[in-house]
C-alpha cells in the first residue's frame, strides 16, 4: 500500500516539471505574466500642403520715422560749461529773442556789474574834466546819422518778398503736381490709351514731383536767408547803439587823454563780458516751437555741441534714422505709403524727399513728405516702399520651395496618381511669397517634404 501511494505522488511531481514549450513550468509562467500589452500603430503624421495661387509679390523695404516739422534748428552754446537754467520744454512756443538756457555766468554778471561802475566813473571823471572836443562830438553826430541811415536801409531790404514768392511757387508746383498726378491716373484708368500717352504722362509726374521737391528746398533756402539777414538788421542795431554812445562819450570828451583813455578801457572791458555772457546764452532766433531739449540744470556742455532743437511749427514731415546703406535701396521722389502707428486705417501716399549721398553728410536723416493732417506732431509712422514687384503672378510660400545643389529647384506635387517631382523657375523672391515663372499651373497643391 506504502509503494502505491509513493508512485502515484512521484507520478503527480513529474507532470507539474514537464516543460512548456521547452522552457520548465515556473519560467514558462514568468514569461506568461511579463509579456507586454501590443500597442497600436501610430498613424503616419500629415504633411502639410500648400496651393499654387495668383497673386502680386512684392519687395518691400519699411522703417519708421517721426512726424516734425520740416525746418529745424539746432541751438548750441558757443563755449563751454555748466547749465545753469534751462526755460523752456518740449512742445512750448517761444519768440525770436527768448532767453532758451544759459551757461553758469554768475562770476561773468558780477563782473559785469563792476565794469559798468568803473565805466560810469571814467565818465563822470572825463565830465568833471569839461573840456569836450567840438570836431570829436561832430564826427560822433555823423557816425550816429549814417549808423541810423544803415539800420533804416537794412529794415527796408528784408527779404520778405522772396520768402512770399518761394511760397507761392512751391504752392504753384504743388497745384501742378496734382494735375499731373490726376492727368496719368486717369490716361492709366482708360484701357484704350495709347502706351505713348501714359509714357509723356508718367514723365510729366515726374517732373512735377521734382518740381515740388525744387520749390521746396528754394522756400527752405529763402526763409534761412531771411533769418540770418535778420541778424544782420539785429547787429546794425548794436552798431547804432554804440554810434549813440559814442557820440554821448564825445560830449563828455575833454583834453586829458588819460581820462579819454580811461574811458575806452572801461567801455572795452564791458563789451568783452557782454559778449562772453552772449556766448553763454541761448536765445530763440525765430518764432517757432521746441522740438528737443536735451539739457537740464547742472549739465555740463560743450561748445557748438546742439542741446535745444527749434522748429518752424508747418509744414511737417516723416524724419527717420535709417542706416546709411539701407538708404541706398531708396531715391529721392520714390513714391510710397505711409501709415500712422497709432491710426492704421490712415494709409496715404508719400515721396521720398531727402537721403543722404554720403555717410559722412551733416543730416544723416532720411525726409519724407507727405499729407497727414489729422495726426499730431511727433506721431510715429511707418513707410513702405516698394522695391520691386510682380503683378498677377503665381507665387508659393518659401517653406514649399525645395533646392537640390545650387542649379535645381523643385517642388513636390500630389497627383491622382500619387507624388510627383517638379522642377519650377523661380523669380522674385520675399519673406512671404516665391514667384514661380515655370513647373506648376494655378491650384496644383504641392507638399512640403
Amino acid at each position: 500500500m506504502k509503494q502505491l501511494i509513493g508512485i502515484i505522488l512521484l507520478s503527480v511531481m513529474m507532470v507539474a516539471c514537464t516543460p512548456v514549450d521547452g522552457l520548465p513550468v515556473g519560467q514558462a509562467d514568468a514569461q506568461a505574466v511579463a509579456s507586454p500589452t501590443p500597442l497600436p500603430t501610430a498613424p503616419a503624421a500629415q504633411r502639410t500642403s500648400y496651393t499654387v495661387q495668383r497673386g502680386d509679390v512684392q519687395e518691400v523695404f519699411e522703417f519708421r520715422g517721426r512726424w516734425f516739422p520740416r525746418d529745424q534748428i539746432q541751438l548750441s552754446f558757443e563755449v563751454s560749461g555748466s547749465v545753469r537754467s534751462v526755460n523752456v520744454s518740449t512742445g512750448d512756443t517761444v519768440t525770436a529773442g527768448d532767453v532758451l538756457a544759459d551757461l553758469q555766468i554768475d562770476e561773468l554778471e558780477a563782473s559785469l556789474e563792476n565794469q559798468l561802475i568803473d565805466l560810469n566813473a571814467a565818465l563822470r571823471d572825463l565830465e568833471a574834466a569839461g573840456n569836450s572836443s567840438g570836431d570829436s562830438v561832430v564826427d560822433a553826430q555823423f557816425n550816429f546819422a549814417n549808423a541810423n541811415l544803415n539800420l533804416d536801409s537794412q529794415v527796408a531790404g528784408y527779404p520778405w518778398t522772396n520768402v512770399a514768392d518761394a511760397q507761392t511757387r512751391l504752392e504753384d508746383a504743388e497745384r501742378t503736381l496734382e494735375n499731373a498726378q490726376r492727368d496719368y491716373d486717369d490716361a492709366v484708368s482708360r484701357p484704350d490709351t495709347a502706351a505713348s500717352t501714359v509714357d509723356n504722362l508718367y514723365e510729366a509726374l515726374l517732373d512735377a514731383r521734382d518740381g515740388v521737391l525744387t520749390a521746396q528746398n528754394a522756400l527752405y533756402s529763402a526763409q534761412v536767408a531771411y533769418y540770418q539777414y535778420d541778424i544782420t538788421v539785429q547787429q546794425q542795431e548794436n552798431a547804432l547803439l554804440q554810434a549813440e554812445l559814442a557820440l554821448e562819450e564825445a560830449a563828455l570828451t575833454g583834453g586829458d587823454p588819460d581820462l579819454v583813455d580811461a574811458v575806452a578801457r572801461a567801455q572795452l572791458a564791458v563789451d568783452r563780458t557782454r559778449e562772453q555772457i552772449a556766448q553763454s546764452t541761448l536765445t530763440a532766433p525765430i518764432d517757432g516751437v521746441i522740438l528737443e531739449v536735451t539739457i537740464r540744470q547742472g549739465d555740463a556742455v560743450e561748445a557748438f555741441v546742439g542741446v535745444i532743437t527749434i522748429a518752424i511749427p508747418e509744414p511737417l514731415e516723416i524724419i527717420a534714422d535709417v542706416p546709411f546703406n539701407d538708404t541706398q535701396l531708396l531715391e529721392i521722389g520714390q513714391i510710397g505709403t505711409c501709415q500712422p502707428v497709432n491710426n492704421p486705417d490712415l494709409v496715404v501716399q508719400c515721396v521720398v524727399r531727402y537721403i543722404p549721398l554720403r555717410s559722412n553728410e551733416v543730416d544723416t536723416r532720411t525726409r519724407v513728405a507727405a499729407t497727414l493732417p489729422e495726426i499730431q506732431s511727433g506721431a510715429l509712422v511707418t513707410v513702405t516702399m516698394v522695391l520691386a514687384e510682380s503683378i498677377d503672378t503665381l507665387w508659393l510660400p518659401p517653406q514649399a520651395i525645395n533646392e537640390f545643389g545650387s542649379n535645381r529647384t523643385f517642388v513636390i506635387v500630389q497627383t491622382d496618381a500619387g507624388e510627383s517631382v517638379r522642377d519650377v523657375v523661380i523669380g522674385l523672391q520675399t519673406d512671404e511669397r516665391v514667384e514661380i515663372l515655370e513647373g506648376v499651373e494655378e491650384g496644383d497643391i504641392i507638399l512640403q517634404r
